[in-house]
C-alpha cells in the first residue's frame, strides 16, 4: 500500500500541475467578446460588400457556435505552437476533417486565417481587404461561426450544419 502511494502520489502532482496548461490551452485571446465579433461579422454581412471586383449582396447573419470557437482555437493554438501558417493541420487536416473530428456534423465547412494583427478589428479589415476572405465573410451557405486568437495567430471557421437525420457520404472539404 505504501509502494502505491509513492508511486501515485507524484503522477497526481504531476496531472495537477498539467491541468491549468491544458485549461490555457483552451483559451483565446480575442480580446472582444463573442458579441462583438459577431456584430462586427453580421454587420458587414448586412450591408453587402464589394469583395475586390466583385459585389456581394447582403446575406443573413450568422450565430456563433461553440465548437466553431473550439476548433479554431485548436488550429491557432496549433500554429502558435509549432510556429507554422497553414489551412491545413501538421497532419494534413483541413478544416472540414477538424471539424468533423469535433464533432460538428457540417454541410458546409469554411475558414479565414490571419497572422500579427493586434487586434480583432484589424484582423477582420484585413479579411475585408482580401477578395478570397472576404468572399468567406459574405458566404451566404454559411450560418454559424467561430473565431479565435492564439499568439499572433486569428482563425475564423465558418458552417452550416448538415440537416437533421442526414449523413455525409464520400464528400470531402473543397477550397473555395
Amino acid at each position: 500500500m505504501h509502494r502505491l502511494v509513492l508511486i501515485l502520489l507524484p503522477l497526481i502532482m504531476i496531472l495537477s500541475c498539467q491541468i491549468p496548461l491544458l485549461s490555457k490551452r483552451a483559451k483565446t485571446t480575442l480580446n472582444v467578446s463573442k458579441d462583438y465579433a459577431l456584430q462586427r461579422v453580421n454587420e458587414i454581412r448586412a450591408k453587402g460588400c464589394k469583395c475586390g471586383n466583385k459585389y456581394y449582396r447582403p446575406v443573413g447573419k450568422l450565430t456563433w457556435n461553440e465548437v466553431l470557437e473550439k476548433t479554431a482555437v485548436s488550429h491557432a493554438f496549433e500554429m502558435n505552437k509549432y510556429d507554422f501558417f497553414s489551412h491545413k493541420s501538421r497532419k494534413g487536416e483541413d478544416v472540414g476533417d477538424r471539424f468533423s473530428i469535433a464533432g460538428y456534423k457540417w454541410q458546409y465547412a469554411g475558414e479565414n486565417l490571419a497572422v500579427g494583427q493586434k487586434t480583432f478589428d484589424e484582423a477582420l479589415k484585413d479579411w475585408v481587404k482580401s477578395s478570397t476572405h472576404c468572399k468567406m465573410l459574405m458566404n451566404s451557405d454559411m450560418k454559424e461561426m467561430g473565431i479565435s486568437r492564439y499568439g499572433k495567430y486569428w482563425v475564423q471557421h465558418f458552417g452550416k450544419k448538415l440537416p437533421p437525420k442526414t449523413r455525409r457520404k464520400n464528400v470531402r472539404y473543397r477550397e473555395g
